[in-house]
């Protein structure tokens, strides 16, 4: 007896890759049977184990249609949609590359077809190698996107605009629009970045605001980072790509 048509599903699905930019958008296969409620996927996602790594790995699914991951030491950001089936589509951006003991979650993310939902059980699928990612809701206020500020931070989408690139062992790099900028940062008690111990290129660029340069402390909301000087003067904000 053939199979009832509900219960069958794509053995295999062609994968398209579509760099535009610093943006990975794939397309997903059909999933089987059942139905996902897009809020049901909202909220802070982890493994269930620790790991030796400067953050908990998470993923992050945002109301408003974007998501983050972190493999511990990493971040990466994006967007999604997923169908009532529990097809899922994403698209993600850049991510520092380092070394990490953690797990990795933004790839789960990002090469990721299809979820599956039991209440605080989340299992992300992959047509493109095969394997099942299952996560477990956090509660935890200290894990998700609201903790460290690892990650990319850039002023705008164009080519020249400033950046800064701030990684797990404390260290950052970036670009003022005309220089080249090194440091270390540490977060303070009142959970502002501090940025210490800056060295930056001297090159003179004609007509470029090279405010970035001058920053002595950031604070984080939202995505958003407002750099501020040593004495207190706003001089500029970054947003997390």
């Amino acid at each position: 007896m053939a199979p009832h048509p509900s219960a069958r599903f794509l053995a295999a699905a062609a994968l398209l890759l579509v760099v535009a930019g610093c943006t990975i958008q794939t397309p997903n296969a059909a999933s089987p049977s059942g139905t996902v409620q897009p809020g049901a996927l909202v909220g802070t996602w982890v493994l269930d184990e620790t790991f030796d790594s400067p953050e908990q790995p998470y993923i992050s699914f945002v109301q408003d249609n974007t998501w983050s991951a972190s493999d511990g030491c990493n971040r990466v950001q994006g967007t999604w949609e997923v169908d009532a089936d529990g097809t899922l589509t994403t698209t993600s951006g850049p991510q520092t590359m380092m070394a990490c003991p953690g797990a990795q979650l933004p790839l789960a993310v990002s090469r990721g077809t299809r979820v599956q939902v039991d209440g605080d059980t989340l299992v992300i699928h992959s047509s493109f190698d095969s394997t099942e990612t299952t996560l477990v809701r956090s509660t935890d206020s200290t894990v998700g996107p609201q903790g460290l500020p690892i990650g990319y931070w850039v002023e705008s989408n164009t080519p020249t605009a400033p950046f800064l690139s701030i990684e797990a062992d404390g260290t950052y790099s970036g670009n003022d629009g005309c220089n080249v900028l090194t440091g270390a940062w540490e977060q303070a008690d009142d959970e502002a970045i501090l940025f210490t111990g800056g060295a930056t290129t001297l090159m003179a660029c004609e007509g470029v605001d090279q405010w970035l340069n001058q920053a002595a402390q950031g604070r984080v909301q939202a995505g958003v980072m407002t750099l501020q000087a040593a004495d207190g003067t706003v001089l500029g904000q970054l947003t997390a790509r």
